[in-house]
């Protein structure tokens, strides 16, 4: 019990200053190479940052992705997704997994998004979150939602805004815990078919706003790398990023200046 009890508090403590799901992590390898400064992107990992991204997907796709955070075991991080395109929009389902067997957090998601025109797009996601701890101390589960736009100002340059969790869900009356709100959002500029910048902000409840940007250059065809820097913590990022045939492979690692590295690897296969 005694073990337990240390090793989970030392778990909350890391959470606090880490992020974990309940706090709305990012996900998906593409944007962790560029310091995920993804609010404005098109893609399938657009799931996790701004569900308004999914409105172009053209086929269905699945992918996987996992962080070895700061390369503790216990501090793992999964997610797996799945798209769906339909006639009126675009329909999404994903979850994601933090933590080990005495202490771990979980959320599962439903998106739907769609165009509105050529300029703007918009989309929305409910979740539910489950905490769960070990020795008899049970889970806790919750309900959030939340939606997000892409708009473009001019064909190369787009803004992007994304809200989480409006509602503030209560996860425990001790100390009035709760899921925080977090707000997003940035510009993206493409000098040309080979080459994006994404600046953005970030403001989450009871916290100092956190800045990042993210580059991302395509070498050749399959090839792409990317690069990235964030605030508050100060991280550097950095990956690339395969697409052979039906089959993207991103590889991408972070570093925090206290914590140290974080690898991230994700594959999407898109059902041409």
């Amino acid at each position: 019990m005694k073990h337990t009890l240390l090793l989970v508090s030392a778990l909350l403590i890391l959470n606090s200053t880490t992020r974990a799901a309940n706090d709305n992590y990012p996900f998906g390898g593409r944007a962790a190479g560029m310091g995920n400064a993804a609010v404005t992107l098109y893609d399938f990992w657009a799931i996790s940052h701004n569900q308004a991204g999914l409105a172009r997907m053209q086929n269905m796709a699945a992918g996987v992705y996992f962080e070895n955070r700061f390369l503790i075991q216990e501090l793992s991080f999964g997610a797996g997704a799945f798209v769906f395109p339909t006639g009126s929009g675009v329909l999404g389902f994903n979850f994601t997994y933090f933590g080990f067997e005495l202490y771990n957090e979980s959320k599962v998601g439903l998106a739907y998004a769609r165009d509105f025109g050529e300029r703007f797009s918009a989309g929305v996601q409910l979740n539910y979150h489950n905490t769960n701890i070990a020795e008899d101390y049970g889970n806790k589960g919750n309900l959030t939602f939340e939606l997000g736009a892409i708009f473009h100002i001019l064909p190369e340059l787009s803004i992007g805004v994304h809200l989480f969790n409006p509602t503030r869900a209560k996860i425990a009356d001790f100390a009035d815990e709760r899921i925080p709100t977090i707000f997003r959002t940035g510009l993206s500029y493409e000098f040309s078919d080979k080459v994006i910048v994404v600046v953005e902000t970030e403001k989450s409840v009871n916290m100092n706003p956190v800045f990042r940007t993210g580059i991302e250059y395509r070498i050749s065809d399959p090839l792409y790398i990317r690069g990235g820097i964030g605030t508050n913590p100060t991280t550097n990022a950095f990956g690339f990023g395969l697409e052979l045939g039906n089959l993207n492979i991103d590889v991408a690692t972070s570093f925090h200046h206290i914590l140290g590295y974080s690898p991230q690897l994700s594959f999407i296969y898109h059902f041409k």
